[in-house]
């Protein structure tokens, strides 16, 4: 790979700081685990399950079946709670996760977990039924670089399920200068609404079903919260929403 130059090293330099920004809350929360002070990280069986409901919920579903991908999975991922397919599930800190028994210990049979980046996917073309790309996208160096990976490795009528935290435009902003000052770690980029679908189309695909989140709601549990992060998320206008969307490629 070439070294990156000028903007590009800057979007590179802060993704190496969100690998080590992952990598220290993955090992505080397998610590929290081992003490029995957090959950099992039970939450992935409920997204897992949000995930079937929106895609049964497009005209004329496809079957439960074929090669399910997930990129930047995490320790566990979404995929290890879908009870169907051949599932496969990606993450650049794969060699970290596979050290720490209280994380691995988590992983249901049936996943093959792989070291790498959505950047460069070791898969076949037209493999893929279904690739998962759930709050991640923010966190890479290369967003478009892994849409055409994506676009690539998805099979003829493939679907992309892609869900990432937007701002508005004010909190874009003040999120991009947080990010510029090494303030907020772990994201590289930062997406409102319309800029999301500006870059999903940019890149190819068109949106089947589209979800987003109340950015008034959202607003309303940071400023009642006690976590004084969050109360300063909510007073400022950095409030995060979700954006959920599942995409087929252009013909």
């Amino acid at each position: 790979m070439l070294a990156p130059t000028g903007t590009s090293q800057i979007k590179w330099d802060r993704w190496l700081t969100a690998q080590e920004y992952e990598q220290a809350y993955w090992r505080s929360h397998a610590e929290s685990i081992d003490k029995g002070t957090v959950g099992q990280l039970d939450w992935y069986d409920w997204r897992a399950r949000q995930l079937e409901a929106r895609l049964a919920s497009l005209p004329n579903p496809r079957p439960k079946s074929g090669r399910i991908l997930e990129i930047g999975s995490g320790p566990i991922g979404i995929v290890n709670s879908l009870g169907w397919g051949e599932r496969y599930a990606i993450d650049p800190l794969e060699w970290f996760y596979r050290q720490t028994p209280s994380l691995v210990k988590l992983r249901r049979p049936g996943t093959i977990y792989l070291s790498g980046a959505g950047e460069t996917l070791p898969l076949e073309d037209a493999s893929c039924g279904l690739v998962i790309i759930e709050n991640v996208i923010d966190h890479t160096y290369a967003p478009t670089t892994i849409m055409r990976e994506i676009s690539r490795v998805l099979e003829p009528g493939g679907e992309l399920y892609l869900l990432v935290n937007v701002h508005t435009r004010w909190g874009a902003f003040l999120h991009n200068l947080l990010a510029a000052l090494h303030i907020d770690r772990g994201h590289p980029y930062t997406f409102t609404s319309a800029s999301l679908r500006r870059f999903i189309e940019r890149c190819g695909f068109t949106i089947a079903l589209e979800e987003i989140g109340s950015y008034q709601d959202a607003r309303r549990e940071d400023r009642g919260s006690p976590n004084a992060k969050a109360k300063l998320k909510g007073y400022s206008g950095l409030s995060e929403f979700q954006h959920a969307v599942i995409c087929r490629k252009q013909p």
